[in-house]
């Protein structure tokens, strides 16, 4: 039997431009990744760098130079004191040369790390040797998460454009920008995240950030508005490509949605979620995905799970506070 595993003689080094194609090609080529909501090619690779510590975006390569994985640890986005980091790997390299580019990153974290300082990872399931990796480093679960998927191939694209609720009037995203409705949008999702798990609160830095990066899709980013010009519910969106070759699918991903509180139980997010569905069928996807913590208080995954959305991936946040701090 052949043997497909990858060459176990690895080394470790800075990434340069040289490498963004080889980490495009990795990303785009590698069965057993999670999903991304990012293009596999140079260009996005490098927005994902992008604010990285210097010497703090590692890629690991096999002695024949084939990219086998990549580290990177971010420099906080403003004030806050979470520092994220990104761990990817072939799901067949050796433990121990993951466990030294994880080591190093997290060392690393550790010499930049300021008073209350914590280092944060979204990590799926399918990194087990970086999971092992960084709870030797004193790494906890904060929370976890289920990636979904639901398939579209059921659904009528004209009962989806007939769908409506009374005195509300579902904007594209360009009706949104237009209308002028752009800030309402940015400040309930600020309201509605700060529920939420995490540090996901749009400020308007991170906001115009998040329109202004690749992996935005205004064609999955919409707005509900009610008869007084007030925005009571919304989806941002991204295109989520899992698998590779002729197993690789595109779905088009709510990264965020939500509604008002007074809004909620009436039906609006559902709403949302099938206009999201439509634009989908309309651009030839034949899927749509999204990801949801199973502790949130407003039991969403609730609602997911009645519209047809299944659970095909287990993620979790894992945190490791600077050294002193409990």
């Amino acid at each position: 039997m052949t043997d497909h595993r990858p060459p176990q003689s690895v080394s470790a080094a800075e990434i340069t431009s040289a490498d963004l194609p080889l980490i495009a090609d990795f990303l785009a080529t590698t069965p057993g990744l999670a999903g991304r909501k990012f293009a596999a090619d140079s260009r996005d690779v490098a927005e994902q760098l992008d604010g990285a510590y210097p010497g703090a975006a590692l890629v690991l390569r096999s002695e024949t130079g084939a990219v086998l994985g990549y580290a990177v640890l971010h420099r906080p986005d403003g004030v806050e004191p979470e520092v994220l980091g990104d761990f990817v790997f072939h799901p067949g390299v050796a433990r121990e040369a993951v466990d030294g580019v994880v080591a190093d990153i997290v060392d690393r974290f550790h010499r930049v790390a300021v008073a209350d300082a914590y280092l944060r990872t979204f990590i799926g399931a399918d990194q087990p040797a970086a999971i092992a990796a960084l709870a030797e480093r004193g790494a906890r679960v904060e929370r976890q998460f289920i990636s979904t998927r639901k398939s579209l191939l059921d659904e009528d694209p004209a009962e989806l454009d007939a769908a409506h609720i009374e005195g509300l009037t579902v904007l594209s995203w360009p009706e949104v920008i237009d209308g002028g409705f752009a800030e309402q949008v940015r400040q309930l999702q600020y309201d509605t995240f700060s529920e939420h798990f995490g540090n996901m609160s749009k400020t308007p830095q991170r906001w115009q950030h998040h329109l202004e990066s690749r992996s935005f899709a205004p064609d999955f980013s919409i707005a509900a508005v009610d008869d007084g010009g007030e925005v009571v519910g919304y989806v941002l969106g991204s295109t989520y490509t899992v698998g590779v070759g002729a197993d690789e699918e595109r779905s088009a991903h709510t990264d965020y949605i939500g509604v008002r509180r007074e809004r909620r139980l009436r039906g609006t997010g559902e709403l949302l979620l099938r206009k999201i569905w439509l634009a989908a069928l309309r651009r030839g996807l034949t899927a749509a995905s999204l990801g949801t913590d199973i502790n949130n208080a407003s039991k969403a995954h609730l609602l997911y799970r009645r519209l047809g959305y299944v659970a095909v991936q287990d993620s979790y946040a894992y945190r490791i506070d600077a050294k002193g701090r409990a």
